[in-house]
């Protein structure tokens, strides 16, 4: 599975990370506006979830995050407050 260097994840243009092996992106139908995405790993997959309607920097950002969230990245930084991952 591509795993990112923390470098390459918050430099590397968003249609790279997107491509990456394994990885999809997929809209999700839950509208409240509190929520910013989730993602799901398997072995050999990252699907990531996000709402439709928002804007392009908070995209960028969830993408990024949630990317290296779900792989473990070293050196990710903690979501500023209020944002927090639960993990089920």
């Amino acid at each position: 599975m591509f795993i990112p260097s923390i470098d390459y994840l918050m430099s590397a243009p968003l249609a790279a990370l997107l491509a990456a092996p394994g990885v999809r992106l997929v809209a999700t139908a839950i509208t409240d506006r509190e929520f910013t995405g989730y993602v799901f790993r398997t072995d050999s997959r990252v699907i990531l979830g996000l709402p439709a309607g928002r804007s392009a920097l908070e995209r960028d950002c969830m993408v990024r995050y949630l990317i290296g969230h779900a792989l473990r990245v070293d050196g990710l930084p903690p979501l500023p407050v209020p944002l927090r991952v639960i993990e089920v």
